[in-house]
């Protein structure tokens, strides 16, 4: 289960498919992602944040993944 996205923010790949905006452009970067990462970022839809977002966790293969791509090092593993 995922959030309700608010209006201008999603952007219809198919009738049952959505993807957040700005995830198709390169770089990659939701629009509703907010600060700069690596240093200080945050969701500004966290409450309505759709269902891959809710299952991207701390330290999870898709979070390590995403950090690789921006040059960061993979969390501690206590930190997790």
């Amino acid at each position: 289960m995922g959030g309700t996205v608010p209006d201008g923010l999603a952007v219809e790949v198919t009738g049952n498919t959505w993807r957040m905006r700005g995830t198709d452009h390169v770089p990659i970067r939701c629009a509703a992602l907010t600060g700069k990462v690596g240093e200080k970022a945050a969701c500004a839809i966290y409450e309505w944040r759709p269902s891959p977002c809710r299952e991207l966790e701390p330290g999870s293969f898709g979070c390590e993944k995403a950090r690789a791509r921006h040059g960061m090092a993979a969390l501690e593993e206590g930190l997790v």
